[in-house]
């Protein structure tokens, strides 16, 4: 009885293997950064928030690759790039949202 239970026991566990982790989450922070920058000089707010959320989603996996405080500082960056953005067509505070993303992706940008 042992005997089958440790065979039903190793074979599910070949079933619940963990996923594997995408690894360019970072290079897709990057390339939605770049995108939400892009959005945001061109004073779209809308866009420039779906892609600040977008890449806020890839960093936070990127972190969790690779725990280095480029990446969080990138995030905080993101986090204050939204606030800034969401909820306004205001020029002067898109012009700071977009600062803010330029410096997330100088910070990203640094870890490779």
């Amino acid at each position: 009885m042992t005997i089958l239970a440790l065979g039903l026991g190793l074979g599910l566990g070949a079933f619940a293997q963990p996923a594997v982790a995408d690894p360019n989450y970072l290079e897709q922070a990057i390339s939605d950064t770049k995108e939400a920058i892009a959005a945001g000089k061109q004073m779209e707010s809308a866009s420039f928030v779906e892609h600040i959320d977008d890449a806020y989603d890839h960093a936070r996996s990127a972190v969790w690759q690779t725990p280095v405080d480029p990446i969080r500082k990138g995030i905080k960056y993101l986090r204050k790039a939204a606030k800034l953005a969401k909820g306004t067509s205001l020029d002067k505070r898109i012009d700071k949202a977009t600062e803010q993303a330029e410096l997330a992706l100088e910070q990203f940008q640094s870890v490779k």
